[in-house]
C-alpha cells in the first residue's frame, strides 16, 4: 500500500493544529514526528498514516517542497549533486518521477 495524503479533515478543524512543511521536515528529521498533522495548502493534510510511518511522511513532504520550488521556478538543484552516499527512493515516488520525466 502506497503512502497517502489524508484530506479527510479540513485544516479550519479548531482541534487540528497542522504544522508547515518546514516545521514538520525539522521535528521528522530530529525523531520528533510522532503524530503530525501537515498543512499542505488548500485545505490538505498529511499525516504518517502509511506503511512507512514517518520516513514515508518525510521523504513525501521533501518531495512535496521540492515540486512546489520547481513549479515556482525557485529549487536550487546545486545542492542535489554528487551526494556522498546512496539516494533511497520509495517505489511509489520513483514511479512519479517516471511519469513526470515520461511526459516531458
Amino acid at each position: 500500500m502506497a503512502d497517502t495524503v489524508s484530506s479527510a479533515m479540513s485544516v479550519r478543524d479548531p482541534v487540528i493544529a497542522a504544522l508547515d512543511i518546514d516545521e514538520a521536515i525539522a521535528l521528522l528529521e530530529a525523531g520528533k514526528g510522532a503524530g503530525l498533522v501537515v498543512d499542505l495548502g488548500n485545505g490538505r493534510l498529511a499525516r504518517a498514516n502509511g506503511v512507512r510511518g514517518d520516513d514515508g511522511l518525510l521523504q513525501r513532504l521533501r518531495g512535496h517542497k521540492l515540486i512546489l520550488a520547481l513549479a515556482s521556478g525557485n529549487a536550487d538543484l546545486s545542492r542535489f549533486s554528487d551526494s556522498a552516499r546512496p539516494l533511497v527512493i520509495a517505489p511509489e515516488v520513483q514511479d512519479i518521477i517516471d511519469a513526470i520525466v515520461s511526459r516531458g
